[in-house]
């Protein structure tokens, strides 16, 4: 169960084939550089690590729906480095409904110096965050075992709340909205398919709330969209 250690990532035209569906690993290194520029080996291998604790364990305890580290690398790690270029340049950072640590855990390996607090009410969830964590080696973790809120969850104190897979964006957002301070920002990353819908609905209950949309696209055809909604004005 994750026993192998960290992975030597290699660079372009040294990867291995993974399963038949997802990426290999030449082709997870090349995209994961397009979406952060200058990321290097020591990083690329916590995520290849962490890939392996999410295929062995969050599996397996019903914390993740796709099976292959393939799929995973593709679907997931891919997924949640789309977040890193909208992160603030300090601070701390709130993950709502982490579950397995996505996206938290993955920005966390990607930003180091940020204070990731990873918000989870199940406890098999926040067992695994908790043992993942201190296999990757991640210092400035915080794995609360509560909903957004829960009173643990400190209010007026992030200067950015992420999301994955959590409510629409109305309900996301009247839990984020509390936790952020006066200039934060929700970060949620959504499918494609049916966000006019949520953003109609959403900008009729929050008319004076300032978002914006970022489309994107992943190996697969795989869309998606990051939205970043702002408690003040955008910068």
């Amino acid at each position: 169960m994750g026993g192998r250690g960290l992975y030597r990532a290699r660079g372009p035209g040294g990867g291995r084939s993974l399963a038949k569906r997802g990426v290999t690993e030449e082709a997870f290194w090349r995209e994961a550089r397009r979406l952060v520029p200058g990321l290097g080996p020591p990083v690329l291998e916590k995520l290849l690590l962490y890939a392996d604790l999410l295929q062995e364990m969050a599996h397996p305890l019903g914390l993740l729906g796709t099976a292959t580290r393939g799929e995973i690398l593709a679907k997931h790690l891919l997924d949640s480095l789309v977040l890193v270029p909208h992160l603030p340049p300090t601070g701390k950072i709130a993950d709502l409904g982490s579950g397995a640590g996505l996206p938290g855990l993955v920005l966390k390996i990607v930003r180091p110096d940020l204070e990731v607090w990873l918000v989870e009410p199940r406890r098999r969830a926040v067992s695994f965050l908790e043992y993942a964590a201190a296999r990757l080696g991640l210092s400035a973790v915080k794995i609360l075992r509560a909903r957004a809120e829960d009173p643990e969850v400190p209010r007026a104190h992030f200067e950015a709340v992420t999301a994955r897979a959590v409510s629409e964006l109305i309900q996301l957002w009247s839990l984020a909205e509390p936790l952020l301070l006066p200039q934060g920002r929700l970060l949620a990353l959504k499918a494609a398919g049916k966000l006019d819908r949520e953003l109609q609905t959403f900008k009729k209950a929050f008319p004076g709330v300032h978002l914006q949309t970022h489309p994107y696209r992943l190996p697969g055809r795989q869309k998606g969209v990051v939205v970043e909604v702002f408690k003040g004005s955008p910068n």
